[in-house]
């Protein structure tokens, strides 16, 4: 099982050379197996992914804020009609995610009825989505404190344990939940969008810090964790500081296009 980076940018886009080395693409995560593809939320990061043809193919949906959505009509492979393709997500029934695609995704913010036309996508819900893959891997969900909701996915095979947990603010109530379902986990890809300075000014925007996510490989006996969703402002020279400043062996910064092998 590999984990690539798609988008690793939060909230908006980041074109321009001064994003280059990190990427500037909003949140997308691919699980690479022989025996299936994962595709974890839809941002810009969505328009480069390769969709397979001869495995099952599920995109899981953490939220749906844009910045995890706003890709998915511009990926090519999506309108290949001869392709079965699962969307489901944790958070909201199938009818629910339906409706919510649909609704994003109409002539009034985009010019076709996306979901209407994408007739070859099955909706699913969470639980009959994860049998589809449960043979090759098990995956379970856990809420995530965010405005509006959020959920995280936890993934674990033979080979080893990834948590996906993006768009989440961590606290002193939240720690223990989210500290016993990533214990021992190979990856962790954590939502460092701020600074612990930052933090203070932004209590309550459901996202955390950097040093958290340090403090988080440690309670959690991980073996390696990537900070991830980094904020739209912080360009490569900034985010070469901070990654001086906090990165070690088993703690990084994600950059766009990077593979994790689990």
């Amino acid at each position: 099982m590999e984990v690539k980076f798609l988008g690793v940018r939060g909230s908006t886009a980041t074109p321009g050379n001064e994003f280059s080395k990190f990427g500037g693409n909003t949140s997308c995560t691919e699980i690479i197996h022989k025996d299936f593809q994962v595709i974890l939320d839809a941002g810009t990061g969505f328009t480069d992914i390769s969709i397979r043809k001869d495995v099952p193919v599920l995109v899981l949906f953490s939220h749906f804020h844009f910045d995890h959505i706003q890709g998915l009509p511009f990926c090519r492979d999506l309108y290949s009609p001869d392709t079965p393709i699962y969307f489901s997500s944790a958070l909201v029934s199938k009818e629910e995610l339906k409706g919510i695609l649909g609704g994003c995704f109409s002539p009034h913010y985009f010019p076709i009825e996306l979901v209407e036309n994408l007739t070859h996508i099955q909706y699913l819900e969470f639980n009959e989505a994860s049998k589809i893959i449960k043979s090759f891997c098990d995956v379970k969900s856990i809420d995530l404190r965010h405005p509006g909701g959020a959920t995280g996915y936890i993934f674990e095979n033979n080979t080893g344990k990834f948590c996906y947990l993006l768009d989440h603010e961590y606290d002193d109530e939240s720690a223990p939940t989210i500290i016993n379902a990533a214990r021992d986990a190979d990856f962790i890809l954590w939502d460092g969008m701020f600074t612990d300075e930052e933090l203070k000014m932004r209590k309550g925007w459901g996202h955390s810090s950097i040093s958290q996510g340090a403090d988080f490989l440690v309670s959690t006996n991980a073996k390696k964790l990537a900070v991830c969703h980094h904020s739209p402002y912080r360009n490569d020279k900034e985010m070469m500081i901070l990654e001086r400043d906090y990165a070690k062996k088993n703690l990084f910064l994600a950059r766009e296009g990077q593979i994790i092998k689990i």
